[in-house]
């Protein structure tokens, strides 16, 4: 017996050792993903108007279109979930409050973390679909500037995403990856689209807005880095034939499909794309109702980015 527990102990020393070794390499891992640097990467300086117009198209990105407000709260000012030991879920104030973003945040800041995912400091960023808004034309960047230069400053601390020690072995896993890592940084943005109840607007809108859950052929599944409570993205391909322009508009206002069941407007922002206009609605809808049919995938950006086969 005496030989038996001796034994035991010794495994079970050396199962404690192998786990030590491994949260090691966990930390060590991760920290330096964490603070990976992307000084290559820089930031486009954008003219920016600051007519009535120019701060209405940006209000209108924000609360809408580009679903800023989605994330960082309706008032700007950001949004923190404890969500712990993955995480503790942390979006920015971006006002220029006290707290938010500092006096001499420029153009090419905000061009560098909406179009690159990358913050002034250059480290990259988790939280940012930039693999999609660098499609943004660089006259709705300088709106949502000029729109934040106006918003009403909120005065609130923006406290870091923080990762738990579930998240930090998801990290050095492969399973969270920094979005400077699945962005295209070569992708040259149009200067400016027009809004026009055109499909070709629609798929401006649609780059903009929906590729990002719907992946980019829009045939939907498990979100890319999403909560995994959520439901997989729908396939736009397949399940848009099943409405018409009406009840698509009156989709995005309510969130209520023509069959009578409602989305889960947490993981469909509904809050966001209620504020559509009828020109908006029209022209997405021209272009999604004309999309060739896709088979339900994955709803991922990693074979974009060539990390994935």
């Amino acid at each position: 017996m005496k030989v038996l527990l001796k034994w035991l102990g010794i495994i079970l020393a050396g199962v404690i050792v192998l786990l030590l070794i491994f949260a090691g390499y966990v930390y060590f891992k991760s920290a330096s993903m964490l603070s990976k640097t992307y000084t290559h990467i820089q930031g486009k300086n954008i003219y920016v108007p600051n007519d009535s117009a120019t701060v209405a198209r940006g209000e209108h990105l924000v609360h809408c279109i580009a679903g800023c407000a989605g994330c960082h709260n309706p008032d700007l000012g950001g949004y923190s979930q404890d969500m712990m030991p993955f995480m503790m879920f942390n979006t920015s104030n971006i006002t220029f409050g006290k707290g938010g973003l500092p006096a001499d945040y420029t153009i090419e800041d905000l061009d560098l973390i909406v179009r690159h995912a990358v913050k002034r400091d250059k480290t990259g960023v988790f939280i940012m679909p930039s693999y999609h808004y660098n499609r943004m034309a660089d006259k709705d960047v300088a709106a949502i500037y000029a729109y934040l230069k106006t918003a009403t400053k909120v005065d609130k601390e923006s406290p870091a995403l923080e990762l738990g020690p579930i998240g930090r072995m998801v990290l050095s896993q492969g399973g969270l990856i920094a979005l400077p890592e699945v962005t295209d940084h070569s992708y040259k943005p149009p200067l400016e689209v027009a809004p026009s109840a055109t499909p070709q607007y629609g798929k401006y809108l649609a780059e903009v807005a929906c590729i990002g859950c719907h992946g980019p052929k829009y045939s939907g599944g498990p979100l890319f880095q999403g909560d995994p409570s959520w439901p997989p993205a729908s396939n736009l391909s397949t399940t848009l034939k099943k409405y018409t322009q009406e009840s698509f508009q009156a989709f995005l206002l309510t969130g209520i499909r023509p069959d009578g069941t409602i989305v889960d407007t947490v993981a469909m922002p509904i809050r966001d794309l209620k504020h559509a206009d009828s020109l908006e609605v029209s022209a997405l809808w021209q272009y999604l109702s004309a999309l060739p049919r896709e088979e339900t995938g994955k709803a991922t950006w990693l074979k974009e980015a060539g990390i994935e086969e």
